[in-house]
C-alpha cells in the first residue's frame, strides 16, 4: 500500500472505527487474490476507498461506455462506483487496498455463483456492472421503458444484424421522407431549422413573437463548437431579417429604423410582455406550446463540413405544409402515439404548455419520420433482440426530434429535450433534420450508430493506479457472460415469487424523497415504443403526509426482499438529500424493517455540469450498508462531516452536500451497530433463507 493510500485509510477509520474490539485480522499475502466473504463484516464495512472511487467517478463523466448510451436515462449512477461498491460489499475486511484495486482492474468473473439484486433497477448500471463481474442479475422497476433498456444491456444482439437492419430503415424512410427536409440548392443539407413561437397577449389579443433574446448562433471559439464565418448571427423581431455580425462583441443590431439590444426579448422571468399592451402572461395563459410558430432560419452543412445560416426560402415554408397534408393522408397507416398525456402529474410540465397529447410534442415532419419508422420496425421480418435494439434507437432519436428542443448556440449543436431532466419549453425552438448523412447528436443515423457500438465488449474506462495515486485511463474488455436473469417490470413492494434461490448482495438506489418522477418522464418515450403500462405505482411521497408515505412504502420494499437475502449479508444503498425529512424517512424505513446500520460513506456519484452545475445541487450520495437487526451489537458512529472533506480532498464538499451527510449521520447514529462476530447467538433466532 502506498503511503498516500495508507493516510486516506486512516483517515476513515478514524471517521467509523469499526473495528474497535475486534482481534486484527491478518492480510492476504502479496498477489493473492482475497476469498469473497460469505460472512462477517465486509471491505466496505471496515473501509471503503471513498476519495479514489469518488475521484474515478469524476475521472469517467466524460468515458464513454457504450453499453449506457443505448437509450436516454436519468441519473445513472456511474459504473466505475457501482463496481466498486459491488466488490467492497463482497470482499472480506481485511483485503487490502492494493488487491482491491487489482481487483476492480481485473476482467475475471469475482461474482460467479452470486446473485446480486436491484430493487430499483433504472438504467440498469448495478446489474451491468455485476453481470460483468460474473453474477447471476435479478431486479425490478415499475417502469417498462426501464426493463427494456436493460434487458438490451444485458442481451446485446449482434452489431453486423442491427447495422444491417438499421441501414435498411434508412433507406426506406429516405425514400419515404426524405423529400421533406430537401434543400434548393444541391451543395447544402438542411441540417437545423429554426422556429419562434407567436403567441396571443390575453390582454390585448393581439399576435406577437416570444423570445428571450436575438442571437441564434455566436462563434465562440471553444473546444468542439462550429467555425463560423460570423460572429454573431441574429434576427430582427419586427421584420425577421437575419443579420450577421463580424464581431461577437457585439451587443445590438439596427433593423426597421430601430436599435434592438441582442439580449432583450418579451420573455423574462417566467413571464411574457406583450410589446404592444405590456401584458404579463404565462405559459399556460398563452399556451405556448401549440402555439403556432415561424420559422425564421435553417442552417445547412456541405460535404466539406462547412455550416452556414440563411433566412428561410418559400421551399422551406411550402414543405411544411406539404409535410401536414401528408401526415393527415397517410395518418391511418402510420405507427403514431394517440394516447392524451396522463393528467396526473407530480409536474405539470408539459400540460401547463397547453399540451394535453403526446402527438402534440412533435411536428409534422417529425410524425411522419417516426411513425414511419416505427411501423417498418414493428413488421419487419428481423430477430427480436435486433428488434428491441431498432426500437431503442429510434427511440432515443425521439429526445432530439421534438417541438422542445432548443440550440446551444456558442457551440453550434441541438440540445435536446430532457437536458435539464424534465420538460421544458425553449424560446428559440429547433427543428432537427433526423435524415442528415453526417450530423451529430440527433439524427437517426447517430442513434443506430450507438445501439450498434452497445455491443462492443471493450470500453474505455479509469482505475486508479496505487503508485500515481490517480486515476488512468484504461481499456477494459467485459466479454459476454451466460448469467441467469431475472429483471421484471414489477413494484419492489411485492415479495418477488420469479427469484429462484436466495440472494447473496442486494444493491439498489432508491427512488429520491424530494425526486422527479421519471415515470412522467418515460411517458414521452412509452407511448411511442407501445409500453404504457407501468408494473406498479412509482415510490413517491404523498403530499398529505410525505415522511410517513414514502417511509412505510420504502420499508414495504426492504420487507418484500428481506426473506430472500441470505443470513449475515448486507443491503446496500446509495441516497442523498439536503432535507432532514427526506433522512428521517429512510431511518423510519430501517426500523419498519428491522434492519441497523453498519457502514455510512460519502461517495461522489453525480459530478454535475453545465445547467446542474450549482451549490444548491447534491453531486455526493452517501452510501449505506445495513444488516438485520439481530445479525448486529450497537456501536458507536464516529464520523463527522469535517474528516470526511478532509479526507476527500482535493474535490470539494459543497454546501448542500454537506448538509446531506450532517442528515445522514443524525440518522445513522441512533440505528449504528457492527456486525456479530461469527459464532454468537443472534437474540431472537433467525429462520429467513
Amino acid at each position: 500500500m502506498t503511503k498516500g493510500a495508507t493516510r486516506i485509510s486512516q483517515a476513515q477509520s478514524a471517521g467509523l472505527r469499526l473495528n474497535r474490539g475486534l482481534s486484527p485480522i491478518a492480510s492476504h499475502p502479496a498477489g493473492v487474490a482475497p476469498a469473497l466473504n460469505g460472512h462477517g463484516p465486509t471491505m466496505m464495512e471496515a473501509r471503503l476507498p471513498f476519495r479514489e472511487l469518488s475521484r474515478l467517478a469524476h475521472a469517467d463523466r466524460r468515458a464513454s461506455d457504450p453499453v449506457y448510451a443505448a437509450h436516454r436515462w436519468w441519473a445513472r449512477r456511474p459504473p466505475s462506483v457501482m463496481r466498486g461498491l459491488l466488490l467492497a460489499a463482497s470482499l472480506p475486511a481485511d483485503t487490502s487496498d492494493d488487491q482491491f484495486w487489482e481487483l476492480f482492474g481485473s476482467d475475471r468473473a469475482l461474482l460467479e455463483g452470486r446473485r446480486v439484486h436491484d430493487l430499483f433497477v433504472g438504467g440498469g448500471t448495478t446489474v451491468i456492472e455485476a453481470g460483468r463481474l460474473g453474477a447471476m442479475l435479478s431486479g425490478t422497476d415499475v417502469d417498462p421503458l426501464a426493463i427494456e433498456i436493460v434487458r438490451h444491456e444485458l442481451r446485446r444482439p449482434d452489431a453486423a444484424a442491427v447495422h444491417k437492419a438499421g441501414k435498411a430503415l434508412l433507406v426506406f424512410l429516405n425514400e419515404r421522407a426524405g423529400a421533406l427536409f430537401a434543400s434548393t440548392s444541391t451543395k447544402w443539407t438542411p441540417i437545423h431549422y429554426f422556429f419562434v413561437h407567436e403567441v396571443e397577449c390575453p390582454g390585448c389579443q393581439q399576435t406577437s413573437p416570444l423570445y428571450r433574446g436575438l442571437e441564434i448562433a455566436r462563434f465562440s471559439g471553444k473546444s468542439g463548437a462550429v467555425v463560423r464565418a460570423d460572429g454573431i448571427v441574429a434576427f430582427c423581431p419586427d421584420c425577421f431579417a437575419l443579420h450577421c455580425l463580424a464581431r461577437p462583441d457585439r451587443r445590438e443590431i439596427r433593423c426597421c429604423g430601430r436599435r434592438h439590444r441582442l439580449h432583450a426579448g418579451t420573455f423574462k422571468k417566467q413571464r411574457f410582455k406583450c410589446p404592444k399592451c405590456g401584458t404579463l402572461a404565462t405559459h399556460r395563459e398563452l399556451k405556448t406550446g401549440v402555439a403556432p410558430r415561424r420559422l425564421v432560419a435553417v442552417e445547412e452543412s456541405s460535404p466539406q463540413e462547412k455550416r452556414r445560416i440563411r433566412k428561410p426560402h418559400a421551399h422551406d415554408i411550402q414543405l411544411e405544409a406539404i409535410a401536414v397534408a401528408k401526415l393527415r393522408s397517410l395518418q391511418r397507416f402510420l405507427h403514431l402515439p394517440s394516447r392524451r398525456l396522463s393528467p396526473h402529474r407530480v409536474d405539470q410540465r408539459p400540460l401547463s404548455f397547453g399540451i394535453r397529447k403526446s402527438a402534440e410534442l412533435f411536428t409534422a415532419r417529425q410524425l411522419l419520420v417516426f411513425g414511419l419508422a416505427f411501423r417498418w420496425i414493428k413488421r419487419a421480418r428481423v430477430p427480436r433482440d435486433v428488434r428491441r435494439a431498432l426500437l431503442l434507437a429510434v427511440s432515443n432519436a425521439l429526445t432530439t426530434n421534438n417541438r422542445l428542443c432548443s440550440y446551444a448556440s456558442e457551440y453550434g449543436r441541438l440540445s435536446p429535450l430532457f437536458s435539464v431532466r424534465s420538460y421544458s419549453l425553449p424560446s428559440l425552438a429547433v427543428e432537427l433534420n433526423p435524415l442528415h448523412p453526417s450530423a451529430g447528436r440527433g439524427t437517426l443515423r447517430r442513434s443506430i450508430d450507438r445501439v450498434v457500438r452497445s455491443s462492443d465488449e471493450r470500453v474505455r474506462r479509469y482505475v486508479w493506479n496505487v503508485a500515481q495515486r490517480r486515476p488512468v485511463p484504461t481499456t477494459m474488455c467485459f466479454r459476454r457472460r451466460p448469467a441467469a436473469t431475472g429483471i421484471v417490470c414489477a413494484s419492489a413492494e411485492v415479495r418477488p415469487t420469479h427469484l429462484d434461490g436466495p440472494i447473496d448482495l442486494c444493491l439498489f438506489d432508491p427512488p429520491y424523497f424530494d425526486y422527479i418522477a421519471y415515470s412522467e418522464l418515460s411517458e414521452f418515450y412509452r407511448v411511442w415504443i407501445g409500453r404504457t403500462r407501468l408494473g406498479g405505482r412509482p415510490l413517491l411521497p404523498e403530499r398529505s403526509d410525505p415522511v410517513r408515505t414514502f417511509s412505510d412504502r420504502l420499508a414495504r420494499c426492504l420487507l418484500a426482499i428481506r426473506p430472500r437475502l441470505r443470513k449475515h449479508r448486507p443491503m446496500v444503498f446509495t441516497y442523498h438529500s439536503s432535507s432532514s425529512n427526506a433522512w428521517g424517512s429512510i431511518g423510519r424505513a430501517l426500523d419498519r424493517a428491522g434492519m441497523r446500520v453498519t457502514a455510512l460513506w460519502p461517495l461522489r456519484n453525480d459530478s454535475h455540469m453545465g445547467h446542474h452545475s450549482s451549490d444548491g445541487n447534491c453531486e455526493w450520495d452517501l452510501v449505506v450498508a445495513c444488516r438485520r437487526l439481530q445479525e448486529c451489537v450497537p456501536a458507536t458512529l464516529r464520523a463527522t462531516v469535517g474528516e470526511w472533506a478532509e479526507s476527500a480532498k482535493p474535490l470539494r464538499i459543497g454546501p448542500a452536500d454537506r448538509r446531506s451527510m450532517t442528515h445522514a449521520i443524525a440518522m445513522a447514529s441512533s440505528r449504528f451497530g457492527r456486525p456479530r462476530p461469527r459464532g454468537t447467538n443472534c437474540q431472537g433466532g433467525n429462520h429467513e433463507r
